[in-house]
């Protein structure tokens, strides 16, 4: 039967699966008796006749109704919070300074200006430095990884050769960043950059910059100057630096 095709078109015997049941003719089926009798639904059904639980009569809509119009709004005074978020002014940003360290000497080689909020760093890894014009601490962070050359363990390796061998390097850069709203071009022979090797872990509350001051004669147990650099004149500078400098601190 399952190789057998079907065929269609006149004069074919229909396909009955069921011969028990009726064949389906053009004829209306007869209505199925209910309780004995035959309802039909009448032709035209007369008009409901109820009044209870009933939706009321949605009435005539005139033509020449008239929408109300409401009075314009008018803002009042701002408020107080909204008058001290209008009148904040945005921060300045930073200048990053771009420092060479040299057998203790600082000599700078460059500076950007940087949009943004300055947020100091905590004071860990191997350098830190600070920023100060006069008694004022204007800036302090970490330097990290900066100042040494790391080797790769030795596998096999035992005694000095085991872990990673630190080499102290003669030369090399550091990144140093001033607020721009604490110094200005005026300033700038006044302003002093020191550079600590960070020897032990601050105490607890002295890595978060909470004291005021300068850094170095609060931690003298845990940090050890490597170089200063005190004032910063750009008539001494090389042009292109002094041209970076005063366009940073312009």
């Amino acid at each position: 039967m399952a190789d057998e095709k079907m065929q269609t078109g006149r004069g074919i015997e229909p396909v009955v699966d069921n011969p028990r049941l009726a064949r389906m003719t053009s004829k209306r089926p007869r209505p199925t008796p209910i309780e004995g009798k035959i309802l039909l639904m009448a032709e035209e059904p007369k008009t409901d006749t109820g009044k209870q639980k009933r939706m009321p009569p949605v009435g005539k809509v005139s033509a020449q109704r008239v929408p109300k119009v409401r009075p314009d709004q008018v803002l009042g005074p701002p408020s107080k919070a909204a008058r001290e978020a209008a009148t904040a002014k945005e921060p300045a940003g930073y200048v990053r300074l771009r420092l060479r360290v040299q057998d203790g000497e600082l000599s700078l080689l460059g500076a950007k200006a940087v949009e943004g909020p300055l947020v100091e760093s905590k004071l860990q890894g191997q350098l830190a430095y600070e920023v100060t014009l006069g008694q004022k601490r204007v800036a302090a962070g970490a330097v990290l990884d900066a100042g040494e050359r790391r080797s790769f363990p030795d596998p096999k390796g035992k005694g000095e050769q085991q872990g990673h061998y630190a080499t102290p390097l003669p030369s090399y850069e550091v990144m140093v960043r001033v607020p721009k709203e604490e110094v200005s071009a005026a300033s700038l022979p006044r302003l002093e950059i020191a550079l600590y090797r960070i020897k032990e872990e601050l105490p607890v509350g002295a890595a978060m910059l909470a004291a005021a001051g300068a850094i170095g004669p609060q931690f003298e147990k845990e940090l050890r100057e490597v170089g200063r650099m005190k004032g910063i004149r750009p008539e001494k500078l090389a042009k292109a630096v002094a041209d970076e400098v005063l366009a940073a601190f312009g």
